[in-house]
């Protein structure tokens, strides 16, 4: 028997992915779902590149792209850590909080799209089954 799941979550993620581009462009919100994640990320706390790397299940390089990016906005500043000058602190900006504030409305209608015809029980056996499989791959 065949086992394509990643075909599919590739493709889950692709509609998903182009769902939110078109939200965001219509609202003219400068912003990405990748920076979106990063933004959300920062909601409320400080953090290194490293831990902002670990949380949102980017690679360190992808990340630092995205904080480019996200500096030249006006969205986030780094920061030299004052215990560590090996590590920069990374925090949202007034312009970044904004952002992401008149970002996350276009997000929950988004998942409530995804989630349309969903029981609750779905949605809990789905994150169930794709966190085994992430565990599966992560030994």
């Amino acid at each position: 028997m065949r086992r394509e799941i990643g075909v599919y979550i590739d493709r889950t993620y692709k509609v998903v992915r182009q769902d939110l581009i078109n939200r965001f462009k219509n609202a003219g919100l400068d912003v990405t779902p990748e920076q979106f994640v990063i933004l959300s990320k920062l909601e409320g706390a400080e953090m290194s590149q490293t831990d902002l790397a670990s949380d949102s299940f980017k690679d360190k390089p992808t990340v630092s792209r995205i904080l480019d990016l996200l500096v030249r906005k006006g969205f986030v500043v780094r920061e030299q850590d004052p215990d560590d000058g090996r590590r920069y602190l990374v925090s949202l900006t007034d312009k970044g909080t904004k952002i992401l504030a008149e970002s996350k409305p276009h997000v929950y209608a988004s998942r409530e799209t995804g989630w349309k015809n969903l029981e609750e029980s779905e949605y809990t056996e789905l994150k169930r089954l794709l966190d085994k499989i992430f565990v599966n791959y992560s030994r």
